[in-house]
């Protein structure tokens, strides 16, 4: 009898994870499917990382219409490598929260482009200890 029953608990793991892998590889059908029906691409550039434990969120941002959308990315760890780079998004327009960003292939626009896409040149400064001054930087937002 107690063999029968450890059968019976093997056999309820087994299909256990089983629907775990076919639930898992739905939601990721889904999603892409989703991402098919963005109708809208531009230009995002990351800017941080979220770390959850063992998992992260790397955070970016976009312009449209002249309004900042911030959004996540949790498909892969991320690394302090991947941060102030800029990459392609696509995006639902009826819906701009709604949009994924393509780490696949980090892209070098030029400054028309990027103006187009809504960012900004502006100027900043840093203060310089040794020298006792401020240095007149320059950065993308």
């Amino acid at each position: 009898m107690k063999e029968n029953e450890g059968k019976i608990v093997f056999l309820l793991i087994i299909l256990f994870f089983i629907f775990i892998m076919i639930f898992s590889k739905f939601k990721k059908e889904e999603y892409n499917n989703k991402i098919k029906n963005y109708n809208d691409k531009t230009i995002g550039i990351t800017s941080s990382i979220k770390n959850h434990g063992k998992t992260s969120d790397l955070r970016y941002y976009f312009y449209y219409k002249n309004q900042r959308f911030v959004s996540e990315s949790n498909e892969n760890n991320f690394s302090e490598k991947d941060l102030k780079k800029f990459f392609n998004v696509v995006f639902d327009k009826k819906n701009p929260e709604n949009s994924h960003i393509y780490l696949n292939e980090e892209i070098q626009p030029d400054s028309i482009a990027l103006t187009k896409a809504g960012f900004k040149y502006v100027t900043y400064y840093d203060y310089d200890i040794p020298t006792n001054t401020y240095i007149k930087k320059h950065k993308w937002e």
